[in-house]
């Protein structure tokens, strides 16, 4: 086999015909999720050799306040974050099925904390930096990896190793908490922070980065959790699913989305009754989108 025979069009096949065929899309969110895990698991590993070595000297809260100073994690951190703005971008064009909203909510709350640290040296050297950055990075290195192998194995809810996927779907429980925690006094800090002022407007901080967005946090924050813990649900229910009975006597062939449903059937059976007369209204029931009610048009 040469490399020609690898390529259909835009798909790209694997040698044993175990792995789905993955197409130019799917290559894209593979290389994209796989860079994602790698940078936040190199902020991750740099956050937590600085925490290592400080504690003895520092303290767990020395050592959390002085992780943003660890060396290249400050630009990695940026690189890492603003990747993410590229998932609101997937989700809205259709990429990937997450809610747009949501995708929104949670990476547009991350960017604001980012762009007080980065501009504030006061909200850099208090504990709650390094707590959002250890979140942070913990929640995200899992996540990217569930992607990647959701896109290598084709299914994400039973195609996935295990423990990625108890990872991905377990550790908001307290890394959310922890993170959101973080994140605020982050806010805070930067809003007395002068520099930080500077950067914004004194009115601007104090208001928007010590009023608006913790009042913000206290209503969305409880939102984004159950949003986590109803996914979780789902996915574990999925996983552990049994499987369907095989089909016995009598039963409706599958259909283009690998379900037994009637819709498909009932347009051919009509379509060929409509064929005897004209090929025009065959097609047009073919092509009925909302059948349950467009039928009795055709």
């Amino acid at each position: 086999r040469t490399v020609l025979d690898l390529f259909d069009k835009t798909r790209l096949y694997s040698f044993n015909n175990m792995a789905p065929a993955i197409g130019i899309k799917e290559m894209y969110l593979l290389a994209y999720n796989a860079t994602c895990a790698m940078a936040w698991a190199l902020v991750l590993r740099l956050s937590i050799f600085t925490l290592v070595d400080d504690v003895p000297e520092y303290g767990v809260a020395g050592a959390l306040a002085r992780v943003y100073a660890s060396p290249d994690l400050d630009w990695l951190l940026m690189c890492a974050q603003c990747a993410a703005i590229l998932e609101i971008v997937h989700s809205a064009v259709g990429v990937v099925r997450s809610p747009v909203m949501v995708t929104f909510m949670q990476v547009s709350s991350r960017i604001v904390a980012l762009f007080a640290l980065v501009n504030s040296p006061e909200s850099q050297v208090q504990w709650g930096a390094g707590v959002m950055i250890i979140s942070w990075s913990m929640v995200e290195v899992p996540r990217y990896l569930f992607y990647v192998a959701a896109i290598m194995s084709g299914d994400a809810t039973k195609g996935t190793p295990f423990h990625i996927f108890w990872l991905r779907y377990s550790l908001f429980a307290v890394l959310y908490p922890t993170g959101i925690t973080g994140e605020l006094t982050v806010f805070l800090a930067a809003a007395k922070d002068p520099a930080f002022q500077q950067v914004v407007g004194e009115t601007f901080a104090v208001h928007f980065y010590s009023a608006f967005l913790p009042a913000i946090y206290a209503i969305g924050s409880p939102f984004m959790i159950l949003n986590m813990v109803a996914n979780r649900k789902s996915a574990f229910k999925k996983r552990f699913a049994k499987p369907p009975p095989p089909p016995r006597g009598l039963v409706w062939p599958l259909d283009s989305k690998g379900t037994r449903s009637s819709t498909e059937v009932n347009k051919s059976i009509l379509a060929a009754a409509l064929g005897a007369s004209s090929d025009e209204k065959a097609q047009a029931a073919l092509n009925t989108k909302n059948w349950r009610f467009g039928y009795v048009k055709s």
